[in-house]
């Protein structure tokens, strides 16, 4: 494991090592050249011209070493970055922009999220696999730490709305039954009816809860269903959970934009350096 790493080292550093070494080389012929007798040398028109035809051509070599480096280095980077781009930070892009202007357009307030790719529902949902691949193999080393952090709160951010968007269906769901029951309506039978109508009431729509929800016989008058529909609203408007909700799910499309935002300039600067 030491020599590994000592060796992983020298590879990290071996353009600084190579100066140093080329420095000191040319410090020895130039201490060496002031300990020889300078009047002889010039005298010695033979040695004089082998003198300078060999510092001439260390010279000479050590810009043309130095030059080869540059191309060299500039070339891999240049290969690096492209293809960090198109492994990395396209596909992270790609999928969040779908999601962000595709999917959530057509389903607000999501209450089903996946980490993994899927069979999709009728209503899509969001899928964030992209960085799960990466993630799980050698590209994970390759991404620079402040993408990683951007990530890692993207996440968090998902994953807190998620926890609040089980509590906000089941707050409908007693919401519901509860002003049916104080209405003397019938409950609602509907198993999941957090699930159908907490989306609706997350946006603030003034839709027809009433019809929505309920398959039993009760008949009540238009009047009456308005109030019943205005006061399901209110009082999901008024409740912490909804608001906490809605705050949460605000948040993560804030969060998802900033990233989308840093991986859009990240790929532009590859794409302006190494592609214009």
């Amino acid at each position: 494991m030491k020599k590994l790493k000592i060796n992983f080292w020298l590879q990290r550093h071996r353009k600084l090592l190579v100066f140093v070494m080329l420095f000191v080389a040319l410090y020895m012929i130039i201490v060496g050249m002031t300990k020889m007798d300078f009047c002889a040398l010039t005298e010695n028109a033979g040695l004089f011209g082998v003198v300078g035809t060999l510092l001439g051509a260390f010279i000479g070599g050590l810009f043309s070493l130095m030059g080869s480096i540059w191309v060299n280095n500039k070339q891999q980077k240049a290969a690096q970055n492209i293809k960090r781009k198109n492994i990395i930070y396209s596909p992270l892009y790609d999928e969040l922009i779908n999601i962000q202007n595709n999917i959530l357009e057509q389903n607000p307030f999501p209450w089903y999220i996946e980490f993994k790719k899927g069979p999709q529902t009728m209503l899509p949902h969001p899928q964030y696999d992209a960085w799960r691949r990466i993630r799980s193999d050698t590209r994970h080393l390759e991404v620079p730490d402040c993408l990683k952090k951007q990530i890692e709160k993207l996440e968090s951010t998902i994953h807190d709305y998620i926890e609040y968007r089980y509590k906000a269906n089941v707050e409908v769901q007693t919401i519901l039954n509860n002003t049916l029951s104080e209405n003397g309506l019938s409950k609602c039978e509907i198993i999941n009816i957090g699930e159908v109508l907490s989306s609706d009431i997350l946006e603030n729509k003034k839709i027809d809860f009433y019809n929505k929800a309920m398959m039993s016989d009760d008949n009540i008058d238009n009047d009456r269903k308005n109030i019943f529909n205005e006061e399901i609203l209110t009082k999901c408007n008024e409740n912490m959970i909804i608001i906490a909700t809605r705050k949460r799910y605000y948040a993560w499309c804030e969060v998802q934009k900033q990233t989308i935002e840093m991986l859009s300039i990240m790929i532009k600067q590859i794409l302006l350096k190494y592609e214009a």
